[in-house]
């Protein structure tokens, strides 16, 4: 007999109506929430089937110092669990526990322990703050799994680790996946093993009532961080001092991380994608792109704007920008539930590359490419370019970026007017019932607004000895 799905409507509708319940996991949402999402996953396995998820471990930065630890984000989207050293196990049809119990899901962890860095959730912890009813020692995990693989046909499995590993002396590239499926199979033979990335990934698509409300809490502390940088920035200023700017905001407004690196990219530097450096003293003349966002309890933005570091466009820096923006405006009316997501791309493109031809720039429409060499848009979540059924159409409580771009570097073949210029306007936006909402739109982006704040001083303006 096959499982019958759950719509996705129900969910959403359950999820909400949570508002009496109390308890909350390490993430902050409520363990029934968690609940549902599993319960959700598991009407997409087939029978006969069983799901193992891996916690993330924890990552050495130098010598005995490990990076902040940041938990792999389908376990966090499952468990609400924030710790090292845990799995969850999930099977439809059940797996018996011991001579008396039954049990869906199990959880396993380590012991309570205590440390310099504090308290861990424990067995009882994860009971209480998770919401598990079976939770067992991580100790216990690979002789309960022979255990129950035995008499199942398909293994879906998480290990969380790297994929690929290359030793440069044997010059050997190791494909992590492809060793532990093939151990996997030769201990368990006949055991078939699968992922279940597209169902999480259209799961996790669809953004909850809670879920919406820690990403607009993470985009409400990136819109903070980008007017403060704006009122910030002036010429001869470093590009980390502005980065200070932005994050200080991002802890002021209660966001654990960056959802990202901080982008501050001046000059030649704006025009580099994913520029991170952020150490050039900006000039007169420049624009600064910053592109950045807040994480909030996992969840995080992603917002752009550029400026000029003089506080006014010059004429050529204008063309650029009001091109990008007529492409960034025109591509979100085409965010619509049950619309292709190639529509407001393809808008985009036809913009940027109209106004380019038009100031001479290119010649043909297809060199629009040169200069604009990225998408356009993706989901954000708990991970940046978060998990999403792309190329399908667009859903209510979907969030997705828009964010068309112009980058004209040095030596490029046209008026040298426009050289070292780099444009991106990114927003973050809700696909609803009606149309969309754009969840960032706090976020000056107007030549008006933007050279009307910046003639406002900032948190970065503030010197030592300052009264």
């Amino acid at each position: 007999m096959t499982t019958r799905l759950v719509p996705r409507w129900i969910f959403v509708a359950c999820l909400l109506v949570l508002g009496g319940i109390t308890a909350q996991s390490q993430s902050g949402i409520a363990p029934e929430e968690y609940k549902q999402r599993r319960a959700l996953l598991m009407s997409k396995m087939e029978p006969n089937s069983i799901a193992i998820f891996k916690a993330r471990d924890a990552s050495v930065r130098s010598n005995d110092v490990n990076y902040l630890y940041h938990q792999e984000t389908n376990f966090h989207y499952l468990t609400g669990c924030d710790e090292p050293k845990s799995y969850l196990l999930l099977c439809p049809e059940g797996v018996p526990v011991d001579s008396t119990t039954s049990a869906k899901e199990v959880f396993f962890l380590r012991a309570k322990t205590h440390s310099a860095a504090g308290e861990s959730l424990g067995l009882e912890g994860a009971k209480a703050e998770l919401g598990f009813s079976v939770v067992l020692q991580g100790s216990e995990l690979l002789n309960f799994a022979k255990r129950v693989l035995a008499g199942k046909k398909i293994l879906y499995y998480f290990p969380s680790m790297p994929d690929v590993v290359y030793d440069p002396l044997m010059e050997k590239r190791s494909i992590l996946s492809r060793e532990v499926k093939s151990e996997l199979q030769g201990a368990f033979p006949g055991l078939e093993i699968k992922n279940l990335y597209t169902p999480m990934a259209e799961l996790r698509s669809i953004k909850s009532a809670t879920e919406l409300a820690l990403l607009q809490k993470a985009i409400d502390a990136t819109i903070t961080a980008q007017v403060e940088a704006m009122k910030s920035c002036e010429p001869e200023m470093y590009e980390y001092e502005i980065q200070a700017v932005i994050e200080y905001c991002f802890s002021k407004n209660g966001a654990e991380y960056t959802g990202f690196p901080t982008i501050v990219g001046s000059g030649p530097n704006s025009c580099i994608l994913h520029y991170e450096a952020n150490r050039r003293k900006m000039q007169n003349g420049d624009v600064v792109v910053m592109d950045i966002g807040a994480e909030v309890q996992g969840y995080s933005a992603d917002v752009t704007r550029t400026i000029p570091v003089n506080g006014t466009f010059s004429p050529a820096q204008r063309e650029i920008y009001e091109i990008v923006l007529r492409a960034n405006e025109e591509s979100i009316k085409e965010f619509k539930p049950g619309a292709s997501q190639a529509v407001p791309s393809q808008k985009a493109y036809d913009i940027i590359a109209d106004g380019l031809m038009k100031l001479g720039i290119i010649k043909n429409k297809d060199d629009a490419r040169t200069y604009y060499m990225h998408g356009l848009s993706h989901h954000i979540g708990l991970d940046v370019h978060d998990a999403g059924p792309y190329g399908k159409p667009y859903a209510p409580g979907m969030i997705l970026t828009d964010e068309p771009g112009i980058y004209i570097a040095a030596g490029s073949p046209c008026d040298k007017k426009y050289w070292n210029i780099g444009v991106r306007i990114e927003d973050d936006v809700l696909i609803t019932a009606e149309g969309n909402r754009v969840l960032s739109a706090g976020a000056p982006k107007s030549v008006k607004e933007i050279e009307s704040l910046m003639k406002q001083k900032g948190l970065g303006n503030v010197r030592i000895g300052d009264k």
